[in-house]
């Protein structure tokens, strides 16, 4: 922000409860300064295709958060706050949302309800192969909607307990983009305070205020005194190199979750979010290593988690409680707590014996003629501590006899390779997601490339406690997610180990987060 001198946050409230409502601007010189000024932060890697319907990675959903807006607001705080729907009802099985009068898109278009429901029709639709269908919303929805009352009403043949919550926070793309997807692919036509001026791939993405924009959560107006004019996303893969730009003044706020946070704790404000990092799978596709739930419990009991938990995180993590972590999450429970076991390489390097698998003149091991060789794939974006844990996790497997070959990639590459090729042992993999229910697609069900049950997982236990769970309301199902989780544990089809808090450092500006990021409408300037 090209403003002179910046001004740490005093603080991180909710912007809600502080920022001037419509027309707070009063005309001044330092007011009209604040909103013709730039707000720049970095981003990790490229978000490459920005079909907000078409992606699931963080990187990626966190760039269309800028451009788009949701349903409903659900604060870090848990209040639920109204955004294009003004109103909303819930049943079990069906929730019906009001949209907003006056809201229009970035092309100039309004946003009627049909466009909304044009939304969930686009996903739903088996054709068009969004990663989204039954991962972020339910795969089968009933959809109508009505223009004269401003309606969309979404309804399934089976409760969900978590039906209003999934639906709300899906981003909402406008008519033109669902009707020409290549908008949406390279640019975006969204309904979002911010629209996209110009995107130089794997260098900055700049978007542009739009000075009409009004219905953002907690009445949040463009024309509050404190918004910026323009937004930079630069394309900064090394944390180091961020954090570096952030202290010299060319960056206005930055996530550091390495080592490099530690230049940054005490003299700058933060907003923090809780984030799953450390979370190991098993591909256990015929003829993989994972395969062998021997081998699984084996290479579990190899590992220290308290020492990979201080790696990962860079000493500012803690052990995980549940596989949905996001705040605020819907379900508050341990089901990890008892079921890490613990280390014990000599009790791994017994039971890999007891199961046949022998070591050979290399120091690796074989059983009927297939060696214990792993390669273990992590995304590469995530900095040091992700790949000083892949190489301890790599040494540690290694000294019980397994041959390891850690291997970083970005996230392009990295997708691919989970959820096309396969071509994969074991993989660090955190999936951050609010609703233990979102996660049921990676645990269980089609495999890829039709599906994202990436690890090839098949546990009944898991699935007959979920099948119970998804017949509850809301709270009233924690328990059983629970129950299902210590299932996928005690069967170490997942490794489930260490959480971070997440901060984003600011000078200068407040702002919020939510579960895809930065929430741009809160950006404000602090005068």
């Amino acid at each position: 922000m090209r403003m002179g001198p910046t001004i740490a946050v005093a603080g991180s409230a909710m912007l809600f409860r502080v920022a001037c409502g419509p027309g707070g601007d009063d005309g001044s010189a330092e007011s009209d300064e604040a909103r013709n000024t730039t707000f720049t932060t970095s981003i990790p890697a490229d978000p490459g295709d920005l079909h907000p319907h078409m992606t699931t990675l963080a990187a990626t959903r966190g760039v269309a958060a800028y451009m788009y807006d949701k349903l409903v607001y659900f604060s870090m705080d848990g209040e639920q706050l109204p955004w294009l729907a003004e109103s909303w009802e819930v049943e079990p099985d069906t929730v019906t949302y009001t949209i907003r009068a006056g809201v229009t898109c970035s092309d100039g278009s309004p946003l009627t309800a049909s466009d909304v429901a044009a939304n969930f029709e686009f996903i739903v639709d088996p054709d068009n192969g969004s990663p989204v269908r039954g991962v972020l919303v339910p795969a089968e929805m009933n959809i109508s909607a009505d223009d004269e009352s401003r309606t969309v009403t979404l309804s399934i043949d089976e409760p969900d307990p978590f039906l209003f919550h999934s639906t709300g926070e899906l981003f909402i793309a406008c008519r033109a983009g669902l009707d020409d997807p290549d908008l949406l692919t390279a640019g975006g036509v969204g309904s979002g305070m911010y629209e996209l001026t110009e995107a130089v791939p794997d260098d900055r993405y700049i978007l542009r205020r739009r000075d009409e924009f009004s219905w953002g959560p907690g009445e949040i107006s463009a024309a509050d005194e404190g918004t910026v004019e323009t937004i930079t996303l630069r394309v900064i893969e090394n944390e180091s190199t961020a954090v570096n730009l952030f202290l010299s003044g060319e960056l206005d706020a930055v996530t550091a979750t390495g080592a490099d946070r530690q230049r940054l704790e005490e003299e700058y404000e933060q907003v923090a979010a809780r984030g799953t990092v450390g979370e190991l799978f098993f591909n256990q596709a015929d003829g993989r290593p994972g395969a062998d739930p021997e081998v699984r419990a084996a290479l579990a009991q190899a590992l220290d988690y308290s020492e990979l938990t201080a790696v990962i995180t860079g000493g500012f993590g803690e052990r995980s409680r549940a596989v949905a972590a996001i705040d605020p999450v819907a379900c508050d429970y341990d089901a990890v707590d008892g079921n890490l076991p613990a280390a014990d390489p000599a009790a791994a390097d017994a039971a890999l014996d007891a199961a046949g698998w022998e070591l050979d003149a290399s120091g690796v091991r074989a059983k009927d003629g297939q060696r214990l060789s792993i390669e273990l794939v992590y995304n590469s974006t995530r900095g040091d501590t992700t790949a000083s844990a892949a190489e301890l996790i790599a040494q540690k497997w290694g000294d019980v006899g397994a041959g390891v070959t850690p291997r970083g990639m970005p996230p392009t590459e990295y997708n691919e390779v989970i959820f096309s090729t396969g071509a994969w042992d074991a993989a660090l993999l955190p999936i951050n997601v609010r609703l233990p229910s979102q996660l049921v697609p990676f645990f269980s069900g089609t495999v890829p490339p039709d599906g994202v049950n990436l690890a090839h997982l098949e546990n009944d236990a898991y699935e007959s406690a979920v099948a119970e769970a998804m017949t509850l309301p809301g709270e009233q199902s924690c328990e059983l997610w629970r129950q299902a989780e210590q299932a996928l544990f005690d069967a170490h089809d997942v490794l489930l180990f260490a959480d971070e808090t997440i901060p984003t450092f600011l000078q200068g500006v407040t702002l919020e987060r939510g579960s895809d990021g930065i929430v741009a409408p809160t950006i404000r300037v602090v005068p």
